[in-house]
């Protein structure tokens, strides 16, 4: 049995045909007795034209077309079209004529006159500039879906390693902080392994979905921040401002938020041998959210060291992927405070900004 992508290209192909024929025939009414000899007329056509357009379509266009040998392309074609042309006077003189219009025929008719060959090609020249308008056509959307799909496997590929890169980069920092207070023999680090699991089984699981709810990604967040305060104790302050009953709805890619926290903790509070403070906001307005994070940053800091890092180029790379003009992230240094400012359209459309101070 033939398959159904086989039967479709057949299908197209009968299609394409009957429209041609159809076409033609209602057109030529007019010149001939009735409707069916205009139909005759095309199917006494129609062999000549098929040969002309398949041998057009499946070797001329791929083997001198597609490969810029324009000049051998044209001349092979007008051979092709040439000799059908030919053929089809044959054709008629010697059995359409007789056979159909005998209305037509004569004794003495030449096969080989100029004006009625040059009339044979310019009929079947129709079909074949149709046929190559199609196949261009069809070529190029074929490529152009090509290249879209190869682009969207190249933005998975690197959108999967980008966040492979986050994944073992806030876990081994995660794991250090417990280390430090396992050393300490602390009663904390049951508490903080268990909620470590946590950490583990969004970054292995929940993480490799498209999109999570905002309330998953601010758990996460909330984990972590849990972990660090542990670590940290009565040495760093985190303010939340979040309305959680007015984001339960929203989407978001998975681990985006979560990189400006770690950075916080990161650059804020481990250098810090004082005491840090980290602010956290997060306002929404439509599809759009507005997510600030401040955190202090100690004054003996160096230059190279005033929160740079994977982290943050990482979260820059996967937002112009996810969001591209949907999205708006500024970081800035006021005195002592570093500020990170982090506008998305979650519905992917053109940047809404939000007003931080709505």
């Amino acid at each position: 049995m033939m398959n159904s992508k086989l039967l479709k290209v057949i299908g197209r192909h009968i299609l394409f045909w009957l429209i041609l024929m159809l076409t033609f025939a209602i057109s030529e009414f007019g010149y001939r007795d009735t409707f069916g000899h205009a139909m005759i007329f095309e199917l006494l056509f129609l062999p000549v034209r098929m040969v002309a357009v398949y041998v057009n379509y499946y070797v001329l266009m791929s083997r001198y077309l597609y490969k810029n040998q324009i000049f051998k392309y044209i001349l092979y074609l007008i051979i092709v079209i040439g000799l059908m042309a030919t053929l089809q006077r044959y054709i008629f003189i010697y059995w359409g004529y007789p056979v159909f219009f005998p209305d037509w025929w004569r004794p003495g008719l030449k096969p080989l006159l100029i004006d009625k060959i040059f009339q044979n090609a310019v009929i079947i020249a129709t079909p074949v500039a149709f046929s190559i308008g199609i196949k261009v056509f069809s070529d190029w959307y074929t490529e152009k879906n090509k290249i879209k799909q190869l682009e969207k496997e190249k933005i998975a590929t690197e959108l999967k390693y980008l966040k492979s890169q986050i994944n073992p980069h806030f876990l081994f920092n995660t794991l250090n902080n417990i280390y430090g207070l396992s050393i300490e023999k602390s009663d904390k680090v049951p508490g903080l392994i268990l909620q470590l699991s946590d950490l583990l089984s969004y970054s292995l699981y929940e993480s490799n979905q498209a999109l999570l709810t905002l309330d998953q990604e601010l758990k996460l967040i909330r984990d972590y921040v849990a972990i660090e305060k542990e670590r940290y104790g009565d040495r760093v302050d985190v303010e939340w401002q979040i309305n959680e009953e007015k984001i339960q709805d929203l989407k978001v890619a998975p681990l985006l938020l979560f990189p400006l926290v770690e950075n916080a903790f990161k650059h804020g509070v481990k250098e810090e041998t004082k005491y840090a403070k980290i602010d956290i906001k997060l306002k929404r307005k439509g599809e759009a959210i507005f997510f600030q994070i401040k955190n202090s940053l100690p004054i003996d800091l160096p230059e190279n060291k005033k929160n740079e890092g994977i982290g943050l180029s990482n979260l820059n790379r996967r937002l112009k992927l996810l969001y591209p003009d949907a999205h708006k992230l500024e970081t800035k240094k006021e005195k002592e405070v570093f500020n990170a400012e982090l506008w998305i359209d979650l519905s992917g459309h053109q940047l809404a900004r939000v007003d931080p101070n709505e």
